[in-house]
């Protein structure tokens, strides 16, 4: 259960990667906004006003660092600060490169969900006590649904490098 987490975790992330790679290429490469960028941009904090002259505008004002910012910004998320596979992950991690709401099952979500607490009480309960070793079975059919999900957010996070 632990190992299975740890690899869908680190897959996930490596496929936002990815697509953080994609854009960031695609800007410098051609100075071309992809949806990842803009989704980016949107859900990025900063507020940008425009100066009152040319000479107070910051260098990290520009289009071109702004973009930067945003694809180093949710990068650095994915590489240091998430941690975990449940919903809220998956979504702090997917939505923001330009995963829709209505591309993600809920069902799978709620698996997700699922599937990351039973981690959690593995790992943070089994050194404590003895438990009751979980069922085979049940745990095969979990991550087989777990997967199965996977499958269907892979063809996505594969056309967002593309788009």
């Amino acid at each position: 259960m632990l190992l299975v987490h740890a690899e869908i975790e680190n897959y996930v992330e490596d496929m936002v990667a990815g697509v953080l790679t994609a854009a960031r290429d695609r800007w410098i490469d051609h100075q071309r906004l992809s949806r990842c960028v803009t989704t980016l941009m949107m859900y990025n904090d900063k507020q940008l006003a425009p100066p009152a002259s040319l000479a107070k505008q910051s260098p990290n004002d520009t289009l071109d660092a702004t973009v930067k910012n945003v694809i180093k910004k949710h990068g650095d998320y994915v590489t240091r600060d998430n941690h975990g596979i449940r919903q809220k992950n998956l979504l702090r991690l997917l939505l923001p490169i330009g995963v829709s709401d209505g591309d993600l099952d809920p069902v799978w979500l709620g698996d997700m969900d699922t599937f990351g607490a039973l981690r959690g009480l593995v790992a943070h309960t089994s050194a404590k006590r003895v438990q009751t070793p979980p069922d085979p079975g049940i745990s095969q059919r979990t991550v087989n649904d777990v997967l199965s999900g996977l499958l269907q957010l892979e063809p996505l996070l594969v056309a967002l490098k593309r788009k």
